[in-house]
């Protein structure tokens, strides 16, 4: 489903990325509380509305866990390692390890996002693909009523620009760039 303000909202800006020693970094600021931006990361029926991960269980403890993007799909790893509420998260996606730090910034929250990739040549595309997500998240929390955005719905969505405009960020990446 094509959202012509979801897209412009994405492709307005870059979210402030990093990559190094094959992890991508991003950071977020989102327009709530730290405690309900939690909730966000933790509790599957709220991941549904905007995360590939959309785990089995409330990922507020450290245990096993599988996530599914989509109910048909095969279910992957998604065990939590380390949850510490309500600013620290880490856990698996599949071969990804993704860890989350929240830290209060005035009425809002900052949300930094490590995704340790499995295979650095997907830099690009995991950082279009989280942008597009947080981006759902952000429109969520500010009261917009909109769709999650993955798989094909991310394409209509302007993804191939991000990943395009993020392959041009981290091009001088010798990491990212290595085949």
């Amino acid at each position: 489903m094509n959202d012509p303000q979801l897209t412009e909202d994405a492709l307005a800006s870059l979210t402030p990325a990093r990559f190094h020693l094959g992890a991508l970094t991003l950071t977020r600021r989102l327009p709530v509380a730290q405690d309900e931006a939690w909730a966000h990361l933790t509790r599957p029926e709220l991941l549904a509305r905007w995360s590939p991960v959309v785990p089995d269980r409330e990922l507020d403890g450290p245990g096993p866990a599988a996530s599914r993007e989509n109910p048909g799909d095969d279910p992957v790893d998604a065990t939590v390692g380390e949850s510490r509420a309500p600013w620290f998260l880490e856990h698996a996606w599949g071969p990804e390890h993704l860890t989350w730090q929240l830290a209060p910034s005035g009425e809002a929250t900052q949300v930094n996002l490590v995704h340790e990739l499995s295979d650095p040549r997907q830099v690009a595309d995991m950082a279009a693909g989280w942008h597009l997500c947080l981006t759902v998240l952000d429109s969520l929390l500010a009261g917009r009523d909109v769709q999650r955005c993955v798989g094909e719905d991310a394409l209509a969505n302007g993804w191939e620009a991000l990943r395009d405009r993020y392959a041009q960020l981290f091009e001088g990446d010798t990491v990212a760039g290595q085949g």
